[in-house]
């Protein structure tokens, strides 16, 4: 769908946008979903803040709450965004990212007014071993929803529902250079138990709302360090480009159980969908033992033997390497059994709630 144009002299000065955008687990599809296989995931409320206020002044400034510095900055005609001193870095390459997209499909007409952005990812950080690591809940998608929500806002650019995450899709696509599944964008979009599948017949993913199935029970683990997403999705498509056939052979394997994990999850049938589950887990440690990618570390090792010995399920959620694991059970009992012994040996469970709101705006009109 085409995004109206809006004349600048449309927009109101002095108005303010707050957006909060979800993070993200995937539960089954991780690394398949790259060559076709479905995925599903489900949205965590640790949320992604972005404040965008539209000024009177002749500067635009963009805030890194997480690093308490200000950057100033300037678009150029054809959108193009300059920063006036240092560039604030992945934060930085975000926002350009946003607002080439926004003005290339939204087609806004003449100068963008005087902007200040603001962003807070502290939700999706701890404290682990002495140091401060980034949790593995899909922190840039997030924060690039919410900041193109409340740039959107901000700006009263008219956008459907499709649009919007079109628009999504395009500045994270050039936001990571084209790496990733766009799940944990569709997620931060719409929220709840989100379905995606990429089509050959469609520019992006194609995502859907999707039921959890009743008797699932699910709890994420901290593994205690963070992992590079690139640097897996970069070992992964060397390991495509160099040893093809090998790569077809734990595809197919992989893209089966996702299959079966997707009918059974549409179907409710949570025995079968614990099965599948268990074979995408042991096919995607084949793939990771013969392409070291580095997906299956020791400690996803230690805490998938306390899982099992309980009768659950455990799986790396994403791309892995650290970051978060998940059990998957259909027994409260059982959930509670292994909680208990991942706690006695020093690990912890992600303290948030599931299947959480998508795409949060509240406009302010105004500041006195």
């Amino acid at each position: 769908m085409a995004l109206a144009s809006l004349p600048i002299d449309a927009l109101g000065r002095n108005r303010m946008t707050v957006a909060t955008a979800p993070g993200k687990l995937v539960i089954f599809g991780d690394y398949a979903v790259l060559e076709g296989a479905p995925a599903v995931a489900t949205s965590v409320d640790v949320r992604a803040h972005a404040q965008v206020d539209v000024t009177d002044g002749r500067n635009s400034v963009f805030i890194d709450l997480a690093g308490g510095k200000a950057y100033d900055f300037f678009v150029e005609p054809g959108a193009e965004l300059v920063w006036t001193t240092e560039s604030p870095g992945d934060r930085g390459t975000i926002v350009a990212a946003v607002l080439d997209t926004c003005h290339e499909l939204a087609h806004l007409r003449g100068p963008l007014p005087a902007l200040r952005i603001s962003l807070n990812t502290r939700a999706f950080f701890t404290r682990s071993n002495g140091r401060t690591e980034k949790l593995g809940l899909g922190s840039s998608a997030a924060v690039l929803v919410a900041l193109t929500g409340a740039l959107i806002d901000a700006l009263h650019i008219p956008v459907e529902p499709d649009s919007l995450i079109r628009i999504c899709h395009e500045a994270h696509r050039r936001f990571q250079g084209g790496l990733g599944s766009g799940i944990d964008v569709a997620t931060a979009v719409l929220g709840g138990v989100i379905g995606v599948r990429r089509d050959a017949a469609s520019e992006y993913p194609v995502s859907e709302s999707l039921a959890w199935p009743d008797g699932l029970l699910m709890s994420a683990v901290w593994s205690g360090s963070s992992a590079s997403t690139p640097e897996l999705l970069t070992r992964f498509n060397a390991y495509r480009d160099n040893h093809a056939d090998e790569f077809r052979n734990h595809l197919l394997h992989l893209g089966r159980f996702a299959e079966q994990a997707d009918a059974a999850w549409r179907d409710g049938r949570v025995a079968k969908l614990l099965s599948a589950l268990t074979g995408y887990d042991n096919a995607l440690r084949a793939l990771d033992y013969d392409a070291e990618i580095g997906i299956n570390t020791e400690v996803h090792e230690s805490l998938r033997g306390m899982t099992e010995k309980h009768g659950a399920v455990y799986k790396t959620s994403g791309a892995g390497g650290g970051d978060f694991g998940i059990v998957l059970t259909n027994s409260q009992d059982v959930l509670e059994e292994v909680a208990a012994e991942i706690d006695s040996a020093g690990f912890r469970l992600l303290d948030a709630k599931l299947n959480a709101a998508g795409l949060s705006i509240a406009p302010d009109a105004g500041r006195p």
